[in-house]
């Protein structure tokens, strides 16, 4: 082993004579730098783009969901404190979910409307975190967005409040995105609207139900859906409008460990007899995140093949070196060297190259990552939901860069190393 990795260095130190051998050999590594590096970059950026999508959807939404067959029901408290006494479970807090219109005196549009407990749904999602304005302007601390989302059945006055408009309404928190397409802000009115809310009418056609809420806050999550849609009310004015009684949609839970809340939700069904029923953020989301992880493989099987082309650049080093070599090689062969020899020297040659290519390219690539996240690469907000361009990185997906990137190498070597082993000593010393 030690004989052949000795000449297998020797080899890829050609002479002067044979320069191009180590031109060649650079570009091979070169190739194979560039690859890793290019891989282990565009993975991180789409690991980051994954990452803070998932918790961008997270933030609005809970990890676990506690749903009833029969639709709405009532004694949800205790429900919500059967859910948050599961191990694993953090917090639970009912909710109320529908679908509404809402019309301001400039524009109209569809809504979902939820109606939360302010007292318990902070600990769930992450609306308090996502409050932007609040009656006295942008919201700096946590304990003013917990003051806003605790007065959200009766919230103060605002700032931009008309003097004229002193009439006591029920909050509603709606997205920033919201807000610019109705042309509203914090303290003004807004009308929301349940199309068969008021039953039938004549011939059967169903009435609206119409009610005023005024403009208590406005939240950013920088999810586009979520802030040109999503609302917020009160659980009890959200079943008031809706004419609910004390019933609620459902129960809404924040787990210990993203990963592991298939068990957590196993366990909550354990602890809630038919007629309820779990559902969580991987079966809600299931398609989306197969997307996301079907675009990173197909997109690492196309980078890999700059590694692949770099391969081939080691068969034909490792051949030109035949070529050059056959000499040598039948010298070795007739001093007693077997094939087995002189196969494992071409084959230590191809692995050296794409060790040392490898090796380079994970370093850049991870230096390359780093100098992104201190950069902080700016986005169009227009485009992407994000301001600047996310970097994570995955351990185990450099890991398995370095190691496909090594494997492609090696399987490179295989058959410039059998023709190699293949040169008859008596031929290649004939004409010598």
């Amino acid at each position: 082993m030690r004989f052949a990795l000795l000449v297998a260095l020797s080899h890829l130190r050609a002479r002067r004579r044979e320069a191009g051998i180590s031109v060649i050999t650079g570009v091979s590594i070169m190739g194979v730098t560039i690859g890793v590096t290019a891989l282990i970059m565009v993975l991180a950026v789409m690991q980051g783009f994954e990452v803070d999508l998932r918790d961008k959807i997270l933030g609005s939404n809970a990890h676990l969901v506690v749903l009833n067959q029969d639709g709405e029901f009532e004694q949800y408290q205790g429900v919500a404190d059967t859910v948050q006494a599961v191990p694993g479970v953090v917090a639970a807090a009912p909710f109320v979910y529908y679908e509404v219109m809402i019309r301001s005196q400039w524009s109209a549009g569809g809504a979902v409307l939820k109606g939360i407990d302010p007292t318990r749904s902070g600990g769930v999602t992450d609306v308090v975190h996502n409050l932007d304005r609040g009656p006295d302007g942008p919201l700096q601390t946590e304990q003013e967005r917990l003051a806003l989302l605790g007065s959200l059945s009766s919230p103060p006055p605002a700032q931009a409040q008309d003097v004229d408009d002193t009439e006591v309404l029920p909050g509603i928190i709606i997205g920033r995105e919201m807000a610019e397409h109705l042309a509203v802000t914090v303290g003004d009115r807004v009308h929301v609207i349940n199309p068969i809310g008021g039953g039938s009418g004549p011939m059967g056609v169903p009435t609206p139900t119409v009610r005023p809420f005024r403009v208590a806050g406005i939240f950013y999550s920088g999810m586009y859906e979520y802030d040109t849609k999503w609302t917020y009310v009160a659980i009890g004015d959200a079943q008031s409008f809706l004419k609910m009684g004390d019933a609620a949609t459902g129960i809404e839970a924040r787990v210990a460990d993203l990963d592991r809340v298939e068990p957590v939700a196993d366990l909550v069904s354990q602890a809630l007899p038919y007629p309820y029923y779990t559902r969580h953020w991987k079966n809600l989301n299931r398609n989306l995140f197969s997307a996301l992880k079907l675009e990173k493989i197909v997109m690492g099987l196309i980078l890999s093949l700059i590694v692949a082309v770099a391969s081939l650049n080691i068969v034909g080093t490792l051949i030109l070196i035949v070529v050059t070599r056959a000499r040598e090689i039948s010298i070795l062969r007739a001093m007693g060297a077997s094939k087995a020899t002189v196969r494992l020297i071409f084959m230590l040659q191809g692995l050296i190259i794409g060790l040392v290519g490898t090796s380079v390219g994970t370093v850049l690539g991870l230096l390359g990552c780093e100098g992104l996240r201190l950069i902080e690469f700016p986005l169009d907000t227009d485009v992407y939901y994000l301001d600047t361009l996310p970097v994570v990185v995955e351990p185990h997906n450099v890991v398995i860069v370095a190691l496909s990137a090594v494997l492609i190498c090696f399987l490179a070597t295989l058959y410039p190393a059998s023709v190699a082993a293949g040169i008859d000593p008596v031929e290649g010393l004939r004409y010598e």
